[in-house]
């Protein structure tokens, strides 16, 4: 079942394939994996998600009715493809990143109808038919994974609205190793088959940076992920725990005496922004942005589970536990800072009126509303609730286009926050009266997120670059 974990011993990092013959270590394993409500037997492998796993994702949603020769109650030869039936106008999207290279505009009764091949790296082509309008795409058009590239429709040979879609490597027929008959898929979830040949996205090393010896180091986890969006959250176990969507699926780095392991919850989870909190619980909750609408992820004894808050968005979140231990989070949906709460069994969310940067982070310093620490202008900025209204203030603090930032709540009053810019680390809190700006010497690029871990010691910055 487990396949690969990184593990550290005496600050030297090593490796050691699966559990056999540690049965010690297998124990304290299995203990951690109950404490986190994880079922061992949901988890697909312990090893970091393989790079050529899932590389493509489901172009449609909806039911298989068809897969490549039929299906078992109705068997057709000649059928070439998988069918997903759906509603007509739903999105088409690209499985993976392409080139438009056929682009057909049929509305008759014939042939795939409206349709467009996409070739992709290594061989691959997919084609996807039976179009309601002209393709969205042009010949010869450059696409990415994700992208619309038409709508679900019933043009040519067809009988009902649904996407017919075929997958090939090298003119080999391979879809059937990804689909079943009756199977359910989601539009943006993985494909789930391996793609030799192609990357699901870039690997990422997990690294932590904290003070050692009185200074700030760096030092990998040797966990690898294959996405940008993560999450870290103190559980209480003397390091960061980290959670992201990677692969499609919710992924979990966390460390067991002494090893940092990576494993997959089996939750399908395909986030664009994600923030995690400890609420007492075994578990961690998450909210996460996944296909437009906020998702609230929690684990229990019975694995992880989601549900969809009933807020639609498509913006950055970021969440905090408050005094009574409820979650609230904070959004910016295109550049406006919008507050969320829970109440009456339901979550809200309301504008606060005030602009916001790509770059910010929630912070709770106490009272009725989130603290938000954010880039405006080129500079770094505090934003806070009265009681009467909301407010924002630069702090005077220059910070670099682009950077990216975490805050936290160390104590003292102030948040914390650290920022990425220009590749490098550094610290900014509040010292002698006035935000003051500290290299910390050690290099750091792309998303970062911070966790303070209580007893008067530094926070821990993890890092996926």
């Amino acid at each position: 079942m487990f396949e690969r974990v990184l593990v550290i011993d005496n600050d030297s990092w090593s490796s050691k394939a699966g559990f056999a013959g540690d049965t010690a270590v297998r124990r304290r394993f299995m203990a951690t994996l109950a404490v986190f409500g994880i079922i061992a037997t949901t988890l697909v492998g312990a090893s970091p998600a393989r790079a050529d796993y899932a590389a493509m994702i489901q172009p449609a949603s909806g039911k298989v009715t068809y897969v490549v020769g039929g299906c078992p109650s109705d068997p057709r030869p000649t059928h070439m493809g998988i069918d997903i039936a759906g509603p007509a106008g739903a999105p088409i999207v690209a499985a993976y990143d392409g080139v438009v290279t056929t682009r057909v505009v049929n509305f008759g009764t014939s042939g795939y109808g409206n349709y467009v091949i996409i070739t992709h790296a290594s061989g691959y082509t997919t084609l996807y038919a039976h179009m309601q309008q002209a393709p969205a795409v042009a010949l010869n058009q450059t696409v990415t994974k994700g992208q619309t590239i038409g709508v679900v429709g019933n043009t040519g040979n067809s009988f009902g609205a649904h996407l017919h879609f075929e997958l090939k490597r090298s003119g080999a027929n391979i879809a059937n190793q990804g689909y079943s008959c009756g199977q359910t898929v989601t539009r943006g979830y993985p494909i789930p088959m391996d793609f030799p040949g192609l990357q699901s996205s870039t690997a990422r090393t997990i690294h932590e940076t904290a003070v050692h010896g009185g200074a700030w180091q760096k030092m990998s986890t040797g966990q690898q992920i294959f996405s940008s969006v993560f999450t870290t959250v103190n559980m209480g176990t003397g390091w960061g725990d980290i959670l992201s969507s990677s692969g499609g699926y919710l992924w979990h780095t966390f460390v067991n005496g002494g090893r940092w392991v990576t494993l997959n919850s089996g939750l399908a989870l395909n986030a664009t922004s994600m923030s995690a909190v400890h609420v007492g619980q075994a578990s961690p909750q998450i909210l996460a942005v996944e296909d437009g609408r906020l998702m609230h992820v929690w684990g229990d004894s019975n694995g992880w589970h989601k549900g969809w808050t009933g807020i639609s968005t498509t913006g950055k979140v970021s969440a905090v536990v408050m005094a009574d231990n409820s979650i609230q989070a904070m959004i910016n949906q295109g550049g406006t800072l919008y507050q969320v709460w829970t109440g009456g069994g339901a979550w809200h969310i309301g504008s606060t009126g005030q602009p916001v940067g790509d770059a910010f982070e929630a912070v709770y310093m106490g009272g009725s509303a989130p603290q938000v620490m954010t880039v405006l202008n080129g500079q770094l900025h505090q934003i806070w609730a009265t009681s009467t209204q909301w407010v924002t203030m630069s702090t005077g603090i220059a910070i670099a286009p682009g950077a990216a930032l975490s805050a936290l709540n160390m104590g003292g009053g102030w948040p914390q926050v650290f920022t990425a810019e220009a590749g490098n680390l550094y610290q900014t809190a509040v010292m002698n009266g006035g935000w003051t700006r500290m290299a910390t010497g050690t290099q750091a690029s792309g998303p970062i997120d911070a966790v303070y871990l209580g007893g008067g010691q530094q926070p821990r910055v993890y890092t996926a670059d």
